[in-house]
């Protein structure tokens, strides 16, 4: 590409309107200190991507980024999912959300979670098995 050409000319663009999505797993089996190595994690993600194909006919691409959840004494290593409306195979937007949730439920299933937010433009959403909570969080009653 010289200087000046424009890159319109060779490039195709494809523009939507933004839709993203954002879910966090702690990386601890239960409330136990069993670790989910990474593998394990990418395991389940990819079968639950596949559960989440054949389901909804929805194929997710989804960005993991390794973190940490801090929160009043619970220290522990997660992950955090961040889906988008793909521009080259749109859907509609609600079909992507309840895929979307249906992806983090089996997640939450496999991998021994109890409760995971997902995050939306609009709304967010927690998914919760029982009302427990980490004994290692210190609530102040």
């Amino acid at each position: 590409m010289g200087k000046g050409t424009d890159f319109k000319k060779i490039i195709n663009m494809i523009v939507t309107k933004t839709f993203t999505a954002q879910a966090t797993f702690g990386l601890q089996k239960g409330y136990t200190s069993e670790l989910i190595p990474l593998q394990e994690f990418k395991n389940a993600l990819c079968s639950a991507q596949q559960k989440t194909k054949e389901q909804f006919s929805v194929m997710l691409s989804t960005k993991i980024t390794l973190c940490e959840i801090i929160f009043l004494g619970q220290e522990e290593p997660s992950i955090t999912l961040d889906f988008i409306q793909y521009p080259k195979f749109l859907i509609e937007e609600e079909k992507l959300k309840q895929a979307i949730l249906f992806l983090v439920a089996q997640l939450m299933l496999t991998l021994e979670q109890n409760r995971v937010v997902i995050i939306f433009n609009d709304e967010t959403v927690m998914l919760e098995k029982t009302n427990s909570i980490d004994p290692k969080i210190k609530v102040i009653k």
